[in-house]
Protein backbone atom coordinates (compact mmCIF):
# COMPACT_ATOMS: atom_id res chain seq x y z
CA UNK A 1 0.00 0.00 0.00
CA UNK A 2 0.87 3.15 -0.86
CA UNK A 3 0.68 6.34 1.46
CA UNK A 4 -1.02 9.65 0.12
CA UNK A 5 -0.57 12.84 0.94
CA UNK A 6 -2.98 14.61 3.36
CA UNK A 7 -4.95 16.64 1.11
CA UNK A 8 -5.19 13.50 -0.59
CA UNK A 9 -6.27 11.91 2.43
CA UNK A 10 -8.47 14.58 3.52
CA UNK A 11 -10.26 14.64 0.07
CA UNK A 12 -10.73 10.81 0.62
CA UNK A 13 -12.02 10.78 3.88
CA UNK A 14 -14.21 13.72 2.81
CA UNK A 15 -16.01 11.70 -0.12
CA UNK A 16 -15.65 8.13 0.98
CA UNK A 17 -15.34 7.63 4.43
CA UNK A 18 -18.36 6.88 5.19
CA UNK A 19 -19.52 4.99 2.65
CA UNK A 20 -22.67 2.77 2.65
CA UNK A 21 -20.74 -0.14 1.41
CA UNK A 22 -18.10 -0.12 4.60
CA UNK A 23 -21.28 -0.36 7.32
CA UNK A 24 -22.46 -3.54 5.03
CA UNK A 25 -19.47 -5.03 5.21
CA UNK A 26 -18.76 -4.53 8.79
CA UNK A 27 -22.69 -6.04 9.20
CA UNK A 28 -22.34 -8.91 7.09
CA UNK A 29 -18.83 -9.74 8.44
CA UNK A 30 -20.55 -11.40 11.44
CA UNK A 31 -17.75 -10.82 13.75
CA UNK A 32 -18.58 -12.40 17.07
CA UNK A 33 -18.34 -10.15 20.51
CA UNK A 34 -14.71 -10.10 21.94
CA UNK A 35 -12.94 -10.69 18.99
CA UNK A 36 -9.61 -9.03 18.46
CA UNK A 37 -9.74 -7.68 14.84
CA UNK A 38 -7.21 -5.02 12.55
CA UNK A 39 -8.32 -3.53 9.92
CA UNK A 40 -5.87 -3.45 7.15
CA UNK A 41 -6.18 0.10 5.48
CA UNK A 42 -7.98 1.42 8.34
CA UNK A 43 -8.19 4.75 6.47
CA UNK A 44 -10.38 7.43 8.65
CA UNK A 45 -11.58 4.62 10.82
CA UNK A 46 -15.39 4.07 9.88
CA UNK A 47 -14.76 0.41 9.93
CA UNK A 48 -13.17 0.72 13.25
CA UNK A 49 -15.83 2.91 14.80
CA UNK A 50 -18.66 0.15 13.46
CA UNK A 51 -16.57 -2.41 14.88
CA UNK A 52 -15.23 -1.24 17.99
CA UNK A 53 -17.92 -2.57 20.19
CA UNK A 54 -17.78 -5.87 19.17
CA UNK A 55 -14.29 -6.16 19.53
CA UNK A 56 -11.48 -7.07 22.47
CA UNK A 57 -8.37 -5.92 20.99
CA UNK A 58 -9.18 -3.56 17.96
CA UNK A 59 -6.13 -2.56 16.07
CA UNK A 60 -5.63 -0.76 12.52
CA UNK A 61 -2.69 -0.03 9.91
CA UNK A 62 -2.57 2.65 7.03
CA UNK A 63 0.47 3.71 5.42
CA UNK A 64 -0.82 7.24 5.47
CA UNK A 65 -0.03 9.67 8.57
CA UNK A 66 -2.74 11.56 8.49
CA UNK A 67 -5.73 8.53 7.90
CA UNK A 68 -4.38 7.15 10.70
CA UNK A 69 -4.45 10.71 12.55
CA UNK A 70 -8.29 11.19 11.18
CA UNK A 71 -8.83 7.46 12.87
CA UNK A 72 -7.12 8.31 15.98
CA UNK A 73 -9.74 10.45 16.44
CA UNK A 74 -12.74 8.69 16.20
CA UNK A 75 -11.40 5.25 17.52
CA UNK A 76 -8.80 7.00 20.25
CA UNK A 77 -8.81 3.26 21.95
CA UNK A 78 -7.10 1.58 19.08
CA UNK A 79 -4.39 0.30 18.47
CA UNK A 80 -3.32 2.35 14.78
CA UNK A 81 -0.12 2.38 13.46
CA UNK A 82 1.25 4.07 9.86
CA UNK A 83 2.26 0.80 8.14
CA UNK A 84 1.79 -0.34 4.56
CA UNK A 85 -0.77 -3.46 4.84
CA UNK A 86 1.99 -5.77 3.28
CA UNK A 87 3.90 -5.43 6.68
CA UNK A 88 2.14 -4.46 9.24
CA UNK A 89 4.79 -4.89 12.33
CA UNK A 90 2.10 -7.10 14.55
CA UNK A 91 2.61 -10.54 15.60
CA UNK A 92 1.99 -13.29 14.61
CA UNK A 93 -1.11 -15.33 15.21
CA UNK A 94 -2.72 -12.03 17.00
CA UNK A 95 -5.48 -11.54 15.55
CA UNK A 96 -9.38 -13.70 15.51
CA UNK A 97 -10.31 -11.27 12.17
CA UNK A 98 -8.67 -9.54 9.55
CA UNK A 99 -10.78 -6.57 7.93
CA UNK A 100 -9.99 -5.02 4.41
CA UNK A 101 -12.57 -3.00 3.03
CA UNK A 102 -12.58 -0.80 0.29
CA UNK A 103 -8.59 -1.35 0.12
CA UNK A 104 -7.74 -4.31 -1.57
CA UNK A 105 -7.28 -2.64 -5.09
CA UNK A 106 -4.76 -0.28 -3.10
CA UNK A 107 -2.19 -2.82 -2.75
CA UNK A 108 1.35 -2.35 -4.17
CA UNK A 109 1.14 -6.30 -3.88
CA UNK A 110 -2.02 -7.76 -2.75
CA UNK A 111 -0.84 -11.15 -2.68
CA UNK A 112 1.78 -9.65 0.21
CA UNK A 113 -0.80 -8.24 1.52
CA UNK A 114 -3.04 -11.30 1.64
CA UNK A 115 0.04 -13.54 2.95
CA UNK A 116 0.19 -10.63 5.41
CA UNK A 117 -3.03 -11.05 6.80
CA UNK A 118 -2.76 -14.68 7.27
CA UNK A 119 0.60 -14.58 9.12
CA UNK A 120 -1.74 -12.58 11.44
CA UNK A 121 -4.74 -14.24 12.39
CA UNK A 122 -5.01 -16.75 14.90
CA UNK A 123 -5.48 -20.57 13.27
CA UNK A 124 -9.23 -20.67 12.86
CA UNK A 125 -9.27 -17.09 12.13
CA UNK A 126 -11.21 -15.31 9.79
CA UNK A 127 -9.97 -12.50 6.62
CA UNK A 128 -13.42 -10.25 5.71
CA UNK A 129 -12.39 -8.65 2.60
CA UNK A 130 -15.16 -6.33 0.96
CA UNK A 131 -16.52 -3.21 0.11
CA UNK A 132 -17.99 -1.08 -2.49
CA UNK A 133 -18.79 -2.88 -6.16
CA UNK A 134 -16.62 -1.40 -9.01
CA UNK A 135 -16.36 -2.39 -12.72
CA UNK A 136 -12.55 -1.29 -13.16
CA UNK A 137 -9.44 -2.85 -14.84
CA UNK A 138 -8.18 -2.82 -10.91
CA UNK A 139 -11.51 -4.54 -9.27
CA UNK A 140 -13.37 -6.17 -11.65
CA UNK A 141 -17.37 -6.53 -10.77
CA UNK A 142 -17.05 -9.90 -9.11
CA UNK A 143 -13.87 -10.33 -8.56
CA UNK A 144 -13.51 -12.97 -5.38
CA UNK A 145 -10.38 -13.67 -4.54
CA UNK A 146 -10.40 -17.25 -4.85
CA UNK A 147 -6.99 -17.82 -6.31
CA UNK A 148 -5.20 -15.02 -4.35
CA UNK A 149 -6.66 -16.44 -1.14
CA UNK A 150 -5.88 -20.00 -1.37
CA UNK A 151 -2.13 -19.43 -2.58
CA UNK A 152 -1.81 -17.13 0.73
CA UNK A 153 -3.32 -20.43 2.96
CA UNK A 154 -6.67 -19.44 3.32
CA UNK A 155 -9.47 -22.12 2.92
CA UNK A 156 -13.58 -21.93 2.66
CA UNK A 157 -13.72 -18.37 0.45
CA UNK A 158 -16.63 -17.49 -0.05
CA UNK A 159 -18.14 -14.29 -1.96
CA UNK A 160 -21.45 -12.65 -1.48
CA UNK A 161 -22.98 -9.66 -3.17
CA UNK A 162 -24.44 -6.90 -0.88
CA UNK A 163 -26.56 -4.05 -1.76
CA UNK A 164 -24.04 -1.72 -3.33
CA UNK A 165 -21.10 -3.41 -1.80
CA UNK A 166 -19.88 -6.95 -1.96
CA UNK A 167 -17.89 -9.46 0.82
CA UNK A 168 -15.69 -12.23 0.60
CA UNK A 169 -14.38 -14.43 3.46
CA UNK A 170 -12.10 -16.90 4.34
CA UNK A 171 -10.04 -18.50 6.81
CA UNK A 172 -6.87 -19.98 8.32
CA UNK A 173 -7.38 -23.99 9.02
CA UNK A 174 -6.74 -24.91 12.67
Amino acid sequence: MSAWDDEKAQSYVDAYGDDPSIFAVVDAAGIAKGSDVIDIGCGGGAALAAIAPLAGRLAGVDPTPRMVEIARGRCPTADLRVAPGEATGFEDGAFDVVTMINVIDHFEDRDAGLVEAFRLLRPGGRIVIGGEVFDTEWVPEGQNYAQPLQAAGFVDHARRDLAGAFITTARKEG
